[in-house]
C-alpha cells in the first residue's frame, strides 16, 4: 500500500506544483504590471520592483493553493483514470474507501505544506515586500521598533502604527530650521485617512523663535499627503501577520474595545482554507470515479476552475457582507469549506 500512496501522492502533488507554478506566473506577472507606474519614483527601479514581486508571490500562492489543489487531484487523477490505473488498483484489492483516505492524507500533506509557508515565510516577506517598495520609492524612512520615522524635506515624522490600517496614532512633527537647529515640535493623537481627504486630529506645535515660543493649531496636510505611500509601512495588516500574531492582535482589540472582526475573519479563514486543501483533494474523487471518468483533462479543468472561482467568490463576498449584516466571523470564514465538504461527503456517499 505504500507504493500505491507513493504513486497517488507523486500523481496528484506533481500536476499541483505544475499548476501553482502557471498561475503564479500569471499572478507575477498581474502584480509587476501594476508596479509599472510607481518604477522610477526615488530608487524604485526596475530590479526593486522584481524584487517585491518575488517576494510577494509566497503570499500569492497560499491564496491560490486550494484551488491549484483541486485542479491537481482533477488532472492527476483523471489521468490515472483515463489510462485504467485506478480500476487495476480496485482489482487488485484496494477499496474506494481505502483510496478516499489515501487521497485525504495526501490533501492533510499538501495542507501542512501550506500551513508552514504561510505562518513562517509569507507573512515576513509580505511585511519586508510592503516596507522595501515604501522605502525605495522615498528613499527618506526607517523603522524603528513599533514606529516608522519618514522625512520629507526639513520635516520630519514619527508615526505609531495603524491599528485598522487607516487611522494612524500619535503623530509627532519635527521641523528643521537652520543647521542643526529645531525651529518646530507638533504632534496630533491620529492622522485618518477619509475618504477624499486626510484627517489630522487634536495638533499641536510648538514653534521655537529666535527668543520665545509660539503655538500653533495649523497644520498643511499636503505634507502627510506626500507621504501616503510612507504611511502604508506602518498599517497593521492581516497578510503580514502569522496566525499566532493573528490571533494576539485580535485580542489586544477587544480588550481595547476596538473593532476586531476584519481580523477575526482573517484568522479563523486561514485555519477554514488550510481544511478546505484537504476537502479539494477528495471533491477530485466524485468527478474522477463518476460523470467526469471518461472525460478529457479540459472539462475536468473547466470544472476545477469553476469550483474554485466560486470557491473564492463566495469567501469574498461573505467576508464583506459580515459587516453589513453583523455576521459571525467564525461563521463567515467557516461556511464555504463547510459547504465544500458537505457537497464532497453527498459526492462520496453516491460512490459507495
Amino acid at each position: 500500500m505504500r507504493i500505491i500512496n507513493r504513486y497517488l501522492f507523486n500523481s496528484i502533488a506533481g500536476t499541483t506544483v505544475l499548476i501553482m507554478v502557471i498561475f503564479l506566473s500569471l499572478g507575477g506577472f498581474v502584480e509587476f504590471i501594476s508596479q509599472l507606474d510607481d518604477i522610477g519614483q526615488g530608487d524604485y527601479g526596475l530590479l526593486r520592483a522584481i524584487q517585491y514581486v518575488l517576494l510577494k508571490l509566497p503570499r500569492i500562492a497560499i491564496g491560490l493553493l486550494p484551488a491549484c489543489v483541486l485542479l491537481g487531484s482533477l488532472l492527476g487523477l483523471g489521468a490515472l483514470a483515463n489510462n485504467s490505473e485506478l480500476i487495476v488498483m480496485q482489482a487488485a484489492g484496494v477499496s474506494f474507501n481505502r483510496l478516499a483516505r489515501s487521497v485525504a492524507v495526501i490533501g492533510l500533506v499538501i495542507a501542512i505544506i501550506g500551513g508552514v509557508i504561510g505562518e513562517f515565510i509569507a507573512p515576513q516577506m509580505d511585511l519586508y515586500a510592503r516596507q522595501m517598495r515604501a522605502v525605495a520609492k522615498s528613499g527618506s524612512a526607517d523603522m524603528a521598533g513599533s514606529s516608522a520615522w519618514l522625512r520629507n524635506g526639513n520635516t520630519i515624522f514619527n508615526v505609531r502604527p495603524s491599528i485598522d490600517g487607516i487611522d494612524y496614532g500619535g503623530v509627532y512633527v519635527f521641523r528643521m530650521g537652520e543647521p542643526g537647529r529645531l525651529s518646530g515640535i507638533g504632534r496630533a493623537d491620529s492622522v485618518l485617512a477619509d475618504s477624499d481627504e486626510w484627517v489630522v486630529s487634536n495638533y499641536r506645535e510648538s514653534l521655537v523663535g529666535s527668543g520665545d515660543i509660539e503655538i500653533s493649531t495649523e497644520f498643511d496636510i499636503d505634507e502627510i499627503v506626500e507621504l501616503s505611500d510612507l504611511l502604508t509601512i506602518t498599517a497593521v495588516r492581516e497578510s503580514s501577520l502569522t496566525g499566532a500574531e493573528l490571533w494576539a492582535y485580535v485580542q489586544h482589540l477587544k480588550s481595547n474595545g476596538l473593532d476586531a472582526e476584519r481580523y477575526e475573519i482573517a484568522f479563523w479563514g486561514r485555519i477554514a482554507t488550510l481544511t478546505g486543501i484537504a476537502v479539494m483533494c477528495m471533491l477530485a474523487l466524485p468527478f474522477v470515479f463518476g460523470s467526469l471518468r471518461t472525460t478529457g483533462s479540459g472539462a475536468r479543468m473547466l470544472i476545477g476552475v469553476l469550483i474554485g472561482v466560486g470557491y473564492f467568490l463566495l469567501s469574498r463576498m461573505l467576508a464583506d457582507s459580515a459587516a453589513v449584516f453583523d455576521l459571525s466571523p467564525v461563521l463567515v470564514a467557516w461556511m464555504p469549506t463547510v459547504l465544500l465538504a458537505t457537497g464532497t461527503l453527498i459526492g462520496l456517499n453516491r460512490l459507495r
